[in-house]
């Protein structure tokens, strides 16, 4: 899932010194697993936005706030969304773009996007994607070197690691050796050692 995290008050409130009525919209998807766009974050936001002379006409959370057909559905014909003059949207910016994409409203993000992660327990999110586009876990035994590793070497190590750490974070694994730990169990080891991994293709 996309981990968002909340933007700086002061950063909202600086984009939105020209509107006066707001619409809030959260996300059910992703950043509500966050905590970032669920109805507490909603609610903080609508009380941090009239603490500070902003008119919240309504709120509304999107299941998914990155499908256009639900901002469609369930935003074009709401009033309070039609009436305001800026939109706050509390989800990754795929959301952000696809209310701004059928709509005419200013949609101001109020989230960061950070990276596609794992949740090893709510709270606690792992990247372990970076969306390359470019997948080689099926060579990796599922371990991405290309996130994993601090230096995103596709044909490491790099030999700096201590102790199975990584050199730039001692209380990391270093993602290389994790791989050819994995990679000795599964007996693919060598094969692994006998063949070069290209480069990623940006073209």
């Amino acid at each position: 899932m996309i981990i968002t995290i909340k933007k700086h008050h002061d950063e909202i409130l600086k984009t939105l010194e020209n509107f006066r009525t707001i619409f809030i919209t959260g996300c059910g998807s992703c950043a509500s697993k966050c905590g970032t766009g669920n109805e507490k974050a909603v609610a903080e936001m609508k009380e941090f936005l009239e603490r500070n002379g902003k008119e919240v006409l309504g709120s509304f959370i999107l299941d998914s706030a990155c499908d256009m057909r639900l901002a469609k559905r369930d935003l074009l014909k709401n009033t309070a969304f039609k009436e305001a003059q800026a939109v706050v949207m509390l989800s990754c910016g795929a959301g952000n773009q696809s209310v701004k994409e059928v709509s005419d409203k200013i949609v101001i993000p109020g989230l960061e996007s950070r990276y596609v992660g794992s949740t090893e327990r709510i709270g606690i999110y792992r990247q372990f994607c970076s969306i390359c586009g470019t997948c080689i876990l099926a060579e990796t035994e599922g371990i991405c070197p290309r996130t994993r590793c601090a230096k995103s070497l596709v044909n490491g190590p790099c030999g700096g690691f201590v102790d199975g750490k990584c050199e730039t974070d001692q209380t990391k694994d270093c993602a290389w050796v994790l791989i050819f730990e994995k990679l000795k169990k599964s007996g693919k080891l060598q094969n692994f050692l006998n063949n070069y991994i290209k480069p990623k293709n940006n073209f």
